[in-house]
């Protein structure tokens, strides 16, 4: 009895269960990973996050931020020998789920430096960085590129100032004098308009 049931629900051959699970698989798989699928072209289309209120938006849908914080993704970038580590770490937020990177998008005065001295830039680190931005875009990882920190890690503020203090325009030796000296506020908005 029990045959002869399964038998009219399969058509006789047993292949219904086989295809169904087969179905679930590859729909369970599309709605899982189907958003990080890359066109035809190798491109990702990532439209700008917008803000509604309080609430994040791409594309008119609510936006939620899942990231991490790698911010050495553009120092790395500069030496061929440490180039594969941003793909990887890259792909591997995107496989997590995580949808945005927060990255350094300055190294002032040091090692690797972005911005060599006030207005004075390394077309190497610049190139790196453009590699970081294409790079995200391949893996569907938006990212939030910080221009300045608060501490001495990469430059930051307290390069601004030391620039400032050593050319002897800067008012303050405080790092707190990045806020309000005029002559570190003009270096700084040079930067950002680079």
């Amino acid at each position: 009895m029990v045959k002869s049931h399964m038998n009219r629900m399969t058509g006789g051959n047993g292949m219904l269960y086989p295809i169904i699970g087969f179905a679930l698989c590859v729909a369970f798989i599309y709605m899982s990973f189907g958003d990080l699928w890359i066109d035809l072209h190798g491109e990702t289309k990532l439209s700008f996050v917008e803000r509604n209120g309080t609430q994040f938006m791409v594309d008119g849908k609510p936006f939620y931020i899942n990231g991490w914080n790698s911010y050495w993704l553009m120092d790395h970038g500069v030496d061929e020998s440490s180039r594969s580590r941003i793909s990887a770490m890259l792909q591997a937020g995107a496989k997590m789920g995580l949808t945005v990177c927060r990255t350094w998008a300055f190294n002032d005065g040091g090692y690797n430096a972005l911005q060599i001295s006030p207005g004075r830039f390394d077309e190497r680190v610049f190139r790196s960085l453009d590699n970081v931005i294409a790079e995200a875009r391949k893996h569907g990882i938006r990212l939030i590129l910080s221009l300045v920190n608060n501490l001495q890690a990469y430059g930051g503020k307290t390069q601004y100032v030391q620039w400032a203090w050593e050319e002897g325009v800067g008012l303050s030796a405080s790092n707190d004098s990045f806020f309000y000296d005029p002559s570190i506020l003009g270096y700084f908005k040079n930067y950002v308009k680079c």
